[in-house]
């Protein structure tokens, strides 16, 4: 009888063994991924989706963005410039459409052109010409606004001392500051005013231009 007992319980263990294998097979082919849906079209079956993006092999570089790709020369399009936006917090590449902008004394008997940089968007606004090293003499960056303002400049993260220009509606200087390297001041002016300039520090004075010399503003910029 004793023999016959666990003989019978061998068999049950068996059993209860068998279904549980039966089971975990079955969850196995549910779990399969369905197949791709397909369409017929004319006889021949098709997928009727497609991968959104094709994956970049490894070791394959993206297209480096350059100047030549990038900063055209258009000031009538300056407006509706979108490159990648701007950043402050890191020193990642920020493009920006160039333009010459003509200096000329309030006499008429001295002139200057620079090549600038056209700020427009608030992203471009707040970056400004933060993680420069160096900038050339002959350079700037142009800060358009679409109508007056009075809000000042700071110089977080901006590592070379600049002329920060205020200018008037057509282009005059109001006021000239002088930003320090890293300094949190802001730095407001006395008057409201539609564009900035900023230039390397000290540029002003070398070129003998001050208060009341004007700025030439790109028509397609100032409109």
């Amino acid at each position: 009888m004793r023999f016959a007992a666990i003989l019978v319980n061998v068999v049950i263990g068996v059993a209860i063994a068998a279904v549980v294998m039966a089971q975990t097979g079955g969850d196995d082919e549910d779990s399969t991924p369905e197949p791709t849906a397909t369409a017929t079209v004319g006889g021949t079956t098709t997928p009727t989706a497609t991968p959104t993006s094709t994956p970049t092999p490894e070791g394959t570089a993206a297209p480096a963005a350059t100047p030549e790709t990038h900063r055209m020369v258009i000031p009538a399009l300056a407006g509706d410039w979108t490159p990648e936006r701007c950043r402050t917090n890191v020193p990642d590449p920020c493009l920006l459409p160039l333009a010459q902008v003509r200096v000329t004394s309030t006499d008429g008997e001295r002139a200057v052109t620079l090549t600038v940089e056209l700020a427009n968007r608030s992203d471009q606004h707040a970056r400004g010409l933060m993680f420069r090293e160096s900038m050339d003499e002959l350079a700037g960056m142009l800060f358009v606004f679409a109508g007056d303002r009075s809000g000042g400049f700071w110089m977080r993260n901006t590592l070379i001392p600049l002329d920060i220009a205020y200018l008037g509606a057509d282009g005059t200087v109001q006021e000239i500051v002088h930003g320090v390297p890293r300094s949190l001041e802001v730095l407001r002016p006395a008057a409201p005013y539609r564009y900035t300039l900023e230039v390397n520090g000290g540029w002003f004075e070398r070129q003998g231009f001050g208060v009341g010399d004007r700025v030439a503003i790109p028509a397609g910029v100032a409109e």
